[in-house]
């Protein structure tokens, strides 16, 4: 490939990435935008917003600075405009006659300078540095810079992971000693790195929780990126903190000019141990320290200008610390105890669901401060809505109906959200159509005097208190010692059966489920080797035992496929059952419909049966603690270590099935190691299949064709997944096995209507051959939007919307043009598992449309490489 390179180099435009900060090329790409005048010059604009005004024939600064106020070219939001017009504006004059010019926005509720508070004598001044590239387990803040008004400087250093935690303890501690002293102190810090460094070390450690939680409940951290961002407009290339100093009375006179030299420095201190190296990466922290209350000052004289300007608006006040509730104390009794007696992976458990809600609260409260054209960023969130025609009347409410501009987002139907502006319920989604942009909100008389929202937000978390219960009933219960929970303890150890069990005999698997006694069983399924089918088989002669069985899921969807196999496999043995699925009143799509199954609604019916089925919820409840023989938890590799453990503690065995190696669980917190994983990757350890004394392993596949095969079980299943015979006769018109179809494009993000173009080419190849079974899948929700409208009839989905199905040809379309174009990440992008079940969904032929840079990606972590390598891996096969 690099001799093709050499020999016929592409056409290339430079755009500014996250690599240029350390490229020795730099210097010639800014000598390049500069002599151009290239938009990305303007500070804060979007590659996204730079492709739609190229569109309206505006390329350079300058013209995008001389344009019209008005009207906002096609695909601009009206304040989106004005706020790049102003910018370009601002910086043309400046280049022109070196004004640095500055303009104060208006204020806007808690935005702005309506974040910034009154100054107070134990204010302080906090920056982090870190490196992001030290070990394979997570970057590490080396330096906790800590300013106080006097300014006396406070050097917290880390080297390792254990001193690490230990510099995050005396910080936490050092605020909480110095707000005693002084309430009204606030900490003061530039964009969002330090919280969110902060709230991931208290979930990696699982210390200070409570005491950084009452910091950030109470406002003492304040970002001042949030105040200039939505209280300033300015004449300077970026809105950085070394941006921002023309306006300061501040020199640098540290060696150390950037976070990366900081890096390098702190390496050869690692090496050499040299005091001076250290103290080199103390002052420039120590002078970012300074900036930082410098700006402050500042912004605090803006502030009094935007008073006088624009008359009074609420300013940020103390809030009183919050007394701990009594359960919260009792939980972190509980763990001191586990801890003391060495069940420390039970004692992390105990706190895992607090630790999952409070992203989800702070995203929540983030959210609320954002700006709507902030929201439009946010792929959680819609934005941007305005409201087309007559509302219509539905019974005694009316029914809204709002458009929105294109956008990446995850709400849907029924969903509960909330208004940021009221931080209250909009009304109900009757209906959401992502590819028309358009939602119906259904809002009744309480809504008659309040505002049609201009965005909606995702809800609160979710309820937990049953799971957090049961994880403290087992934790009492090892702190007895009474074994009242046994399958619960083998899986907390993880346990080994005293002999290899594994076997794909279904009588024999059926005997091993009988002899079980106390314990948990791992059943691994790789795609398509018929987990469903065999656990129906399995629970179905549990019943006719006299067995009482629990069916549970991470969905209803999940239940009710596993509930059909077990009738199925019932009616074979002409055995007839009493079955309960807990079902919810508001949900139809949780109602199940078969021959030998009961639909409730309430948990306390759901007792005194052959068969219960139903979520987390139903039996982590205390209620049918130890009810159960048996529990069959499908889609473990989605369950967390604490929700199985928790819905656990209903039965005497546990049968865990499902493979953590295709979807993995959300997770939304971060945790002490090993209370992060799903049960099943907590049960393999190290091993990506399960060992033959550990579990079973369903060895064949009825779904993929030797040539598909060959790659999932080299690269997923350590070459243990062989084709059963009928998938061996499988074939098409085109043959077998794997396809690339490299698509080049630039600037894509989630929606490349090259890659559009060329999937649907390639299905009308297909079709003209006969070959009607096809799949197409991507990971971006608006990639799939613009599939469905150029392929009807064909299916069409994301990743997650298609485990467990299968076509003859599936066509998998990731659609961002590059590492650098990718707006979640790679980890997702890239992810093994998402890559897993995509191709594996295919019978017969699975092709891989992409653009070929990301075969070039810019991995920063081996675990990147990793991901980078899987998708490699594929193209070598490929004919």
């Amino acid at each position: 490939r690099f001799q093709e390179f050499v020999a016929d180099p592409p056409a290339t435009e430079p755009y500014p990435v996250s690599h240029c900060r350390i490229c020795d090329f730099k210097p010639l790409c800014d000598a390049r935008w500069d002599a151009v005048d290239h938009l990305s010059r303007v500070a804060g604009i979007r590659r996204s917003q730079i492709e739609k005004l190229a569109t309206a024939g505006i390329s350079t600064l300058a013209q995008l600075g001389l344009a019209p106020d008005e009207p906002a070219p096609a695909g601009f939001d009206a304040d989106v405009w004005e706020r790049l017009h102003d910018q370009a504006d601002l910086q043309l004059r400046r280049r022109e006659t070196g004004d640095i010019g500055l303009i104060l926005l208006k204020p806007q509720p808690e935005a702005g300078f309506a974040l910034l508070p009154d100054s107070s004598p134990g204010d302080l001044f906090f920056d982090f540095e870190g490196n992001p590239f030290w070990d394979s387990s997570g970057g590490l803040e080396y330096l906790w810079g800590i300013l106080d008004v006097e300014g006396e400087f406070t050097p917290l250093h880390a080297y390792d992971h254990a001193t690490e935690r230990i510099a995050f303890e005396r910080f936490v501690d050092l605020v909480h000693e110095r707000l005693a002293r002084d309430p009204d102190l606030h900490v003061y810090h530039y964009a969002s790195y330090e919280i969110d460094a902060l709230r991931r070390l208290m979930g990696r450690y699982g210390t200070r929780e409570a005491e950084l939680d009452d910091l950030l409940r109470r406002g003492v951290f304040v970002d001042l990126l949030k105040v200039v961002r939505n209280g300033i407009r300015a004449a300077v290339p970026g809105y950085g903190l070394k941006e921002l100093e023309v306006f300061l009375d501040f020199e640098r006179q540290a060696e150390v000019k950037d976070g990366g030299t900081s890096i390098v420095v702190f390496e050869q201190w690692m090496q050499t141990g040299e005091q001076e190296l250290l103290d080199r990466i103390d002052e420039y922290n120590r002078e970012d320290c300074v900036a930082t209350r410098l700006l402050r000052d500042w912004l605090l004289d803006l502030r009094a200008d935007s008073l006088a300007d624009y008359g009074p608006f609420p300013l940020p006040e103390p809030k009183e610390p919050k007394p701990v509730p009594e359960a919260k104390a009792e939980r972190a009794a509980l763990r001191a105890q586990l801890l003391d007696g060495g069940e420390e992976l039970a004692a992390q458990l105990l706190d895992y669901h607090d630790r999952e809600r409070k992203p989800v609260w702070w995203a929540f409260f983030d959210r609320i401060e954002k700006t709507p054209e902030e929201l439009l960023e946010d792929a959680d969130s819609i934005s941007g809505l305005q409201q087309v025609g007559e509302p219509v009347r539905i019974d005694r409410s009316w029914a809204y109906t709002l458009c929105f501009p294109a956008q990446e987002h995850k709400l849907g139907q029924g969903q509960k959200t909330f208004d940021p502006r009221t931080r209250k319920s909009p009304g109900e989604i009757l209906e959401l159509d992502r590819e028309e942009r358009r939602l119906v909100l259904k809002r009744g008389r309480s809504f008659d005097e309040v505002e049609l929202p201009a965005a909606i937000i995702p809800g609160r978390p979710f309820d937990t208190d049953d799971q957090e219960d049961a994880l403290e009933r087992l934790g009492r219960s090892l702190l007895a010692r009474d074994r009242r929970y046994p399958a619960l303890e083998s899986i907390l150890r993880r346990e080994p059966f005293e002999r290899p069990v594994q076997t794909t005999d279904l009588e024999e698997m059926k005997e091993l489920v009988r002899s079980l006694d106390g314990r948990h069983l791992m059943i691994q399924g790789p795609p398509g080797s018929g987990k469903t089918w065999t656990s129906g088989r399995l629970i179905a002669d549990l019943i006719s035992r006299g067995k009482r069985v629990g069916v549970a899921s991470t969905s209803h969807k999940g239940i009710h496929n596993l509930l059909a196999a077990v009738e199925e496999a019932a009616a074979e043995l002409g055995l007839s059952f009493r079955g309960l699925k807990k079902a919810s009143s508001g949900n139809p799509e949780s109602f199940y419909e078969g021959a030998n199954v009961e639909n409730v609604t309430s948990g306390e019916e759901c007792v005194g049966c052959d068969l219960v089925a139903g979520t987390a919820w139903l039996f982590s409840n205390e209620r049918h603690d130890g009810t159960l023989d048996y529990l069959f938890v499908d889609e473990a590799g989605q369950v967390s270590l604490a929700d199985a453990l928790a819905l656990g503690t209903a039965a005497r065995n546990l049968v865990l099935v499902g493979d953590p190696l295709q979807l993995d669980q959300v997770l939304q917190g971060t945790h002490p190691l090993g209370s992060d994983a799903s049960v099943l990757k907590h049960l393999l350890g190290e091993h990506a299949t399960v060992p033959a004394d550990r579990g079973l392993f369903l060895e064949r596949t009825f779904r993929l064709h030797p040539d598909v095969c060959g790659y999932i079980s080299e690269e997923f299943y350590e070459g243990r997944l062989e084709p059963a015979d009928v998938a061996r006769e499988r074939t098409t018109p085109f043959g077998t096995g794997l396809r690339f179809l490299p698509v080049a494009h630039g600037g894509r993000r989630q929606e490349s209507p090259e890659e559009v173009a060329v999937v649907c080419a390639e299905v009308e190849r297909l079709r003209a051959a006969g070959v009607t079974d096809v799949m197409v899948v991507s990971p971006y929700n608006a990639q799939v939007d613009a599939l469905k409208q150029a392929l009807p009839g064909v299916r069409v989905g994301t990743v997650d919307k298609f485990q467990g199905q299968e076509a003859q040809v599936v066509l998998y379309s990731l659609a961002s043009s590059s590492g650098e174009d990718v707006p979640r990440g790679l980890e997702f992008l890239l992810s093994r598992n998402r890559l897993n079940v995509a191709i594996s969904r295919a019978q017969c032929l699975a092709y891989l449309v992409c653009s070929p840079r990301l075969l070039e990606v810019n991995a920063r972590t081996i675990q990147q490489m990793r991901l980078a390598n899987a998708l490699c891996r594929f193209v070598e096969l490929a004919e």
